[in-house]
């Protein structure tokens, strides 16, 4: 059995967002879109699978083939773990929900130490790892993202969804724009690992990249605008974790792919007092560029 946690600490959740999974039509295609347009470099594969990475952690993405799909499905989505202890405490904790524990994918199970995975409310697959493999050295990249930092999920079951994601994963609230977002961090103390969004369906919104800084951000979004790439959000200046950002998208390889330039990263201290914030559902709590509170275009 792993270590016991004291009974004084806190519930510990994940670590922090180590890889999506994303079904896609065409496997060379979008391998080839992330390279150009992300940074990310082939890791490996499995079966008709493809591993993409930037750093040392083995993958990021994992392009699985769907031919009889016309646009991409983010499927899951893989968080690393601080220690067997936590990852038995998250166990416990999924368990004791009702809520039905799995194994992790066939393409993971021998590229961790150990791990779970959990449905959330909406169907959505989490899988909760230690030991994750990596590379000795990252990839000879030009211009790679420096970490993966967060899925954002809309959703039809809300709070639910915040319900799973706070009271038994151990996500910690930063902030909430009332009635619409919240924004959940993890153990790595970025402002938010996971965000979730009010709505009428269920879908990944988009996948948060982070750059190493501003220019090369503008010139990854230089290379989409090049290549007539779509992007719905545009230089946008985040209020709640005050990044700077812009998005690109094409259905055929995933969701919206943000690419940004900072993100607040909470102090040990801030990351166990923090206060969330209850914003004003107004664009501009979430672009403080917007010129007018009824500009919403490309939320």
């Amino acid at each position: 059995m792993p270590p016991n946690l004291p009974e004084t600490a806190r519930p510990r959740g994940p670590l922090g967002l180590a890889y999506a999974r994303i079904q896609v039509p065409d496997v060379e295609a979008s391998t080839a879109w992330y390279q150009y347009h992300v940074g990310l470099a082939p890791a490996g594969t499995h079966g008709d699978s493809v591993f993409l990475r930037f750093g040392r952690p083995h993958h990021c993405l994992e392009l699985v083939p769907a031919p009889d799909r016309e646009e991409a499905s983010t499927v899951a989505a893989g968080f690393t773990v601080e220690s067997p202890a936590v990852l038995h405490s998250l166990h416990d904790r999924v368990t004791a929900a009702g809520c039905q524990v799995g194994p992790l994918d066939e393409s993971m199970k021998g590229l961790c130490a150990d791990g779970f995975s959990v449905a959330d409310p909406n169907g959505f697959v989490i899988e909760l790892m230690v030991g994750f493999e990596e590379f000795a050295v990252a990839p000879a990249v030009e211009m790679p993202p420096i970490d993966i930092v967060h899925p954002f999920l809309s959703t039809d079951r809300f709070d639910e969804s915040l319900e799973f994601y706070t009271r038994v994963l151990g996500f910690l609230a930063s902030d909430h724009i009332v009635g619409s977002t919240s924004f959940l961090r993890s153990e790595n103390r970025y402002h938010h690992s996971l965000a979730l969004r009010r709505d009428s369906k269920f879908f990944v919104a988009h996948i948060c990249f982070l750059m190493a800084n501003f220019d090369e951000m503008m010139r990854r979004r230089a290379r989409a605008l090049y290549k007539n790439v779509d992007l719905p959000a545009d230089m946008m200046n985040h209020s709640a974790s005050r990044s700077i950002a812009t998005y690109l998208f094409d259905p055929r390889h995933g969701p919206r792919i943000e690419l940004c330039d900072g993100h607040v990263v909470f102090d040990p201290e801030q990351h166990e007092t923090h206060e969330p914030r209850r914003m004003t559902l107004d664009p501009r709590n979430i672009d403080i560029w917007r010129p007018a509170p009824d500009d919403w275009a490309g939320f």
